[in-house]
């Protein structure tokens, strides 16, 4: 009797133990993250999430997305892309400093499902020079302007003299390029990066060229501007460039003279979205 009444304690506790192991496993759960971005950079839910998933951003914002997690503990890690930083949290992760946030997901707003959730948004600020226009590529430093182009900006010149007078109250302003492709194909540098264009800062909009862009003077050197002939030699910009080809020289433009301190040299949008743009300083 004795050893029938042991066997039935140790089955007794066995059981027992078989019950508090099952509960103490982690349970899933019923919820979604939702994550957006501001800058360029990824936010990556490394624990929590279902298949640990990876919000992107190559903009100056982007759209928030939606993750199911499996546990209430989310935790959130945020990775600059090259040139960019962290900056900061916001919503839910508003209080932390740092790039990792964990979040406790069954506090968030229940859905209409009955599950949880949570919602936080990461913020990366450019720093490298040349990826805004307050932080222009200084005058003879070169950099990639994207399409398998390399290019310097050798020098910059305000009130150009040539052959016919600029318009009333406006000036030529040349600039001197040295431009290599260092693609593997035949390339044409107007046509890839939509021609070589330059911005002042008084207040011209042409909307129909631009439309919902910030009001602001935009030229380009579609051989409408300077005099021809222009500054000597040209740029040849329309002209294909071979595979490892370099050219130097000049683009023109006429432009307002209360323009002349400001103009900057870009290629791409014009704004931080993808592709992304590169400065240069003309001055």
């Amino acid at each position: 009797m004795r050893r029938l009444a042991a066997a039935a304690v140790i089955a007794s506790l066995a059981l027992l133990g078989a019950a508090a192991g099952a509960r103490s496993q982690p349970q899933s759960f019923n919820g979604s993250v939702w994550v957006g971005i501001k800058g360029w950079g990824s936010v990556q839910a490394t624990k929590g999430a279902v298949g640990h998933p990876i919000t992107r951003c190559a903009n100056t914002s982007c759209g928030r997305v939606n993750s199911l997690l499996k546990r209430p503990r989310v935790v959130l890690t945020a990775k600059p892309y090259k040139g960019w930083r962290f900056a900061g949290w916001r919503r839910a992760c508003k209080s932390v400093n740092k790039p990792q946030c964990v979040l406790d997901a069954s506090r968030g707003r229940k859905d209409i499902f009955g599950g949880r959730s949570i919602r936080a948004a990461a913020t990366f600020s450019p720093v490298a020079v040349g990826l805004t226009r307050a932080q222009p590529i200084p005058l003879g430093t070169g950099a990639d302007i994207g399409a398998g182009f390399f290019l310097r900006v050798d020098s910059a010149n305000a009130n150009v003299q040539l052959g016919t007078p600029p318009p009333a109250g406006s000036e030529y302003f040349d600039a001197n390029l040295t431009v290599t492709n260092v693609g593997a194909r035949l390339n044409n540098l107007s046509f890839a990066l939509d021609g070589i264009n330059a911005v002042g800062s008084h207040e011209r909009c042409d909307h129909r060229r631009h439309p919902g862009r910030e009001c602001k003077s935009y030229y380009t050197d579609d051989g409408a501007g300077c005099s021809d002939p222009g500054p000597q030699p040209p740029l040849r910009a329309l002209d294909p460039f071979e595979p490892g080809e370099t050219r130097t020289g000049y683009v023109c433009w006429a432009i307002s003279t209360n323009d002349a301190s400001s103009l900057e040299l870009y290629f791409g949008s014009g704004t931080l979205d993808s592709p992304r743009t590169t400065w240069f300083a003309l001055h």
